[in-house]
């Protein structure tokens, strides 16, 4: 059956800067839109204006603060968003820095269809619709695949597309209609979605220049860095580790430096240090173990090129489900302890017989990475 042109619709993206998971599922869409229908128009916008300093800072500020430094703080402020009351408090504010922004954007751009990529944003889309617009689509993607707030489904009558039953059945349970709540693949950027062979691990290897005859563990967690890896590169001096190892440190300057001083001060430890990478995709490919933070992305592509790995904190809430979902389908480890961590290594690494069990519980896990029956779904409403 020959596709129908898409031509006269017109596609509004809102985000939030709350963690980088957000507008990275939106550009995997609009690109997997893009390679379906070329001819569709898709907009990408944050919610906020870049006027708008008092949203940004309470909203997307305070939420980078408490996930990167008071972890302390973020348990309190996931309880309070449990609660319809502060869930109205947050909607009000939301409300007053958005709708202007939002209608002003349905009309420039003649928008026929918007999907929300925050929960925070889909009430004041809506309101913004029916104000502009009732026959505009509002699709809500959850980006969380496994947990998350209850705020996701703040609005029971949206069509919702969550990439997991556990995270549907979580959204009937909140009063969302069943067939309002539907799952589909998690948005992930095609570079992950196919895993390599030994061949091309090798190749990558060589072309970044690290050792193809040792095992390589890539310690990586985001834009700040992954926590405690100081303490993991201090365990693998004191062990004398004999395999290579490869750390992402992001925007973190700091950990960057101090990991380039101990690597020279420790030259028989093969410490291969980077700040912000566009390879990461390549670093996990090439690498027989990753040790990381349990955000939904890293973790779905981390899974998705079937690599073991050691998760050594999350998100509360948040990201409990991302932990779970590895440990209880054999993919990885949760393990807190520096020392703990450097002994599960070893463990893994102590023969070919023992990498290869593990290795084969992660390559048993598989996810749909189809993307394109988001885009078919979406074009056919």
């Amino acid at each position: 059956m020959q596709k129908k042109p898409y031509s006269d619709r017109r596609f509004l993206f809102v985000y939030l800067n709350t963690g980088n998971g957000h507008i990275a599922q939106a550009r995997v869409l609009k690109e997997a839109i893009a390679e379906y229908a070329p001819e569709v128009h898709v907009e990408l916008q944050s919610g906020f204006t870049q006027k708008q300093h008092i949203g940004h800072r309470i909203l997307e500020t305070t939420y980078g603060i408490a996930c990167n430094y008071l972890h302390g703080a973020w348990p309190i402020i996931y309880g309070l968003g449990e609660y319809p009351f502060f869930q109205k408090m947050v909607r009000f504010h939301m409300k007053v820095q958005t709708i202007s922004h939002f209608k002003k954007l349905l009309r420039e751009h003649n928008i026929t269809d918007v999907v929300s990529f925050h929960f925070a944003l889909s009430p004041s889309m809506k309101d913004a619709i029916r104000s502009v617009n009732k026959k505009i689509n509002l699709t809500v993607i959850v980006t969380d695949p496994f947990t998350g707030p209850e705020a996701w489904f703040y609005n029971r009558k949206l069509d919702y597309i969550v990439s997991s039953e556990d995270f549907r059945r979580f959204g009937i349970q909140a009063g969302v209609r069943e067939k309002d709540i539907r799952v589909m693949p998690f948005l992930l950027n095609k570079k992950y979605r196919a895993p390599v062979s030994k061949d091309e691990m090798l190749s990558l290897r060589q072309q970044y220049g690290f050792p193809q005859d040792k095992r390589l563990v890539l310690l990586a967690g985001g834009g700040e860095g992954l926590p405690g890896t100081l303490k993991i590169i201090n365990q693998c001096i004191i062990h004398k580790a004999d395999f290579s190892i490869a750390v992402v440190c992001g925007r973190n300057k700091a950990l960057q430096k101090s990991l380039k001083l101990l690597a020279k001060a420790n030259s028989r430890l093969d410490l291969h240090v980077f700040g912000f990478v566009d390879f990461m995709d390549s670093l996990i490919k090439m690498s027989d173990l990753v040790v990381s933070k349990a955000g939904a992305s890293t973790v779905m592509e981390i899974v998705s090129l079937r690599k073991p790995v050691i998760i050594n904190t999350y998100i509360h809430g948040q990201e409990l489900g991302n932990m779970r979902f590895v440990v209880q389908n054999g993919a990885g480890f949760f393990i807190r302890h520096s020392a703990d961590i450097f002994r599960k290594i070893n463990q893994i690494f102590s023969s070919e017989k023992s990498y290869q069990a593990c290795l084969s519980r992660a390559q048993g896990l598989s996810i749909d990475t189809d993307v394109s029956k988001i885009v078919k779904y979406l074009l056919e409403k």
